[in-house]
């Protein structure tokens, strides 16, 4: 039977919180007015070389020093001096009317030393319990031996205290603490409440700030109405889901009736922070919760295209209770996820965007959010979606080119539909045109199996096609395979002279044009007069070099770009070169 153990509704919550990243035996520290510094000490598993503990503390590089007079015992005993509060007569005797009460009211039994640690040793759990209630009462850690007072600090520097095994100079962990230290305990944030209906009573929600509560050894909280404390130990999180949500029920509290409250957070040393008021109005809270009515679900375009709009109606004279809605959707039977934002208290409509199953159910809900942190999910809607069964893709796609004059027929066939085939309906046909790769739809669909596109410009190179089906629902089939045929050049760029250079009275003329399949080279003018054909000046050409000219010559060069069928370009700008003249003879 455990005699040690308190009754307490206590849980491991606040030791698993504070204490997860340290090694076995945890050394605290903390002060509440920067000069008097409370200890306190837990262990994840027990070390049967333990039986009682030292406090030894050095300043600087000192050696350490004994802080108490009498080695610090696991027990529970009325007879023994609790020195551990360094002879504090007031704490003391506190202390003692506090040991007397919990024994009287059978929530603490007197246990010596060794049936304490028998105990300890024997039972895995015991350590953990021990510390998870120590935690949220600093007294019980006081009165069990896991805890010292040291109130002979006075010099303003930094400070070591070291936890000890009783009468060696084996160190269980250390801890640094600074004069004048004092912990940031102004978690409490976003104070909220809610009559608690139908019931009597009201219901304060409060968050805290994780990082505080961590760095101060937040045990939990205390609450105030009217400056009366309401709870006995600290609260805790209402959810060990989500620690930074926290819940306190006021029981005795009447709704109809405004309320001043205040709350805190206490340390583990049982050091409290700044009192935050909140005041309960009930004409801040409705009567009852409202819920939101879907009223309308309409696809936008096939397979949900532009998205899903989704309507609902909620009462207006409720929208001053609400944070927002959420809109809710279950693509069956994945069970509803949030699929919008918080939207404002006014919106009644939304556009869901979210991938959607192409057939069959979805449903969709909208979850009003008030002030006080409830949530009323409201009325779905069912939405049944028609299947959407692609057809098959086209089979044995093929093209053929007939160049004629200043335009290029292109003949498309494939495959009629497959017998059984009671989804295809009509034929998409794309086309890649050179140089570039991307496909666009080349015209109209057609419910034929084959397709004449007729193309009036366009250079020469290879041409690609492929085809999709298109079901009587509107779905499309995949891609069928892509053809590629050689259509030669219906039109050419101009070329563009980049350069003119002077040479000994001769000229270098440079262009540039882009690489085109059927390109058979370039004609050069020179004074409306040929003077290079695309016989001199084949596709790879970029350069020529005229004959001499005579001085004082002015040449207007201008170049036409070929094709292999006898397409000609448009001329280059021309561009005039003058050869200088010479000099007089002396």
């Amino acid at each position: 039977m455990k005699t040690f153990i308190l009754t307490l509704t206590g849980i491991l919550w606040s030791a698993q919180l504070l204490f997860a990243q340290r090694e076995n035996a945890n050394l605290l520290v903390q002060s509440p007015d920067g000069r008097t510094v409370k200890l306190a000490w837990f262990f994840k598993s027990w070390n049967s070389d333990i039986t009682g503990f030292d406090i030894k503390r050095k300043d600087g590089l000192q050696d350490w020093v004994k802080l108490n007079s009498q080695p610090i015992l696991p027990e529970v005993s009325v007879k023994k001096n609790l020195f551990i509060v360094d002879a504090d007569e007031n704490e003391e005797k506190e202390l003692m009317a506090k040991l007397y009460k919990l024994l009287a009211e059978h929530k603490i039994t007197e246990t010596d030393n060794s049936a304490y640690l028998q105990q300890l040793n024997s039972d895995p759990k015991a350590v953990q319990e021990i510390s998870a209630i120590a935690s949220r009462d600093y007294d019980v850690a006081l009165i069990t031996g896991f805890a010292y007072v040291d109130h002979s600090v006075t010099k303003k520097t930094d400070y070591q205290y070291g936890l000890f095994i009783q009468g060696t100079d084996i160190l269980l962990d250390s801890v640094i603490w600074n004069y004048g230290q004092i912990p940031d305990l102004n978690a409490v944030k976003e104070i909220t409440s809610k009559a608690a209906i139908p019931s009597r009573g009201i219901v304060l929600l409060w968050k805290a700030d994780i990082n505080k509560m961590k760095d101060g050894y937040v045990a939990g909280f205390n609450i105030y109405r009217e400056g009366i404390r309401l709870n006995a130990t600290p609260v805790i999180a209402a959810d060990s889901k989500d620690p930074c949500e926290f819940m306190w029920y006021d029981a005795f509290a009447n709704s109809s009736n405004m309320a001043q409250y205040s709350i805190s957070a206490e340390s583990i040393f049982g050091v409290e922070g700044i009192i935050k008021a909140y005041t309960y109005n009930p004409a801040d809270h409705p009567g009852e919760y409202k819920k939101a009515e879907v009223t309308e679900v309409m696809s936008l375009g096939y397979y949900f295209k532009d998205g899903i709009s989704v309507q609902w109606k909620f009462p207006q004279e409720y929208e001053r209770f609400l944070k927002g809605f959420y809109v809710e959707k279950n693509n069956m039977p994945e069970g509803y996820k949030q699929v919008s934002p918080l939207l404002a208290p006014f919106t009644r409509s939304y556009t869901d965007k979210s991938s959607s199953p192409v057939s069959g159910y979805i449903s969709f809900r909208v979850t009003a959010v008030y002030d006080d942190r409830t949530t009323t999910p409201g009325t779905e809607r069912l939405y049944h979606y028609f299947p959407m069964r692609p057809p098959p893709p086209p089979q044995h796609l093929t093209a053929n080119n007939t160049p004629g004059d200043k335009k290029n027929t292109f003949a498309l066939s494939w495959d009629p539909p497959m017998n059984g085939d009671t989804l295809s309906d009509a034929y998409s046909v794309y086309m890649a045109s050179p140089p570039g790769n991307d496909f666009e739809q080349a015209g109209a669909n057609t419910r034929a199996n084959n397709y004449t596109h007729l193309m009036r410009r366009g250079i020469g190179g290879l041409y690609r096609f492929y085809v999709a089906a298109i079901g009587k629902n509107n779905a499309v089939s995949d891609n069928s395979d892509t053809v590629a045929v050689f259509a030669p050049s219906i039109e050419l760029p101009a070329p563009v002279i980049s350069k003119t250079i002077l040479d000994s009275g001769k000229v270098i003329i440079q262009w540039q044009y882009p690489n085109i399949a059927d390109v058979r080279g370039f004609r050069l003018l020179q004074n409306k007069h040929v003077i290079a054909t695309e016989n001199d000046l084949n596709k790879n050409a970029r350069e020529f070099i005229t004959p001499k000219q005579a001085p004082g010559t002015t040449c207007d060069l201008t170049i036409i770009a070929i094709a292999e069928n006898g397409v000609e370009s448009e001329n280059a700008v021309m561009v005039s070169v003058t050869i200088p003249s010479e000099a007089p003879k002396k």
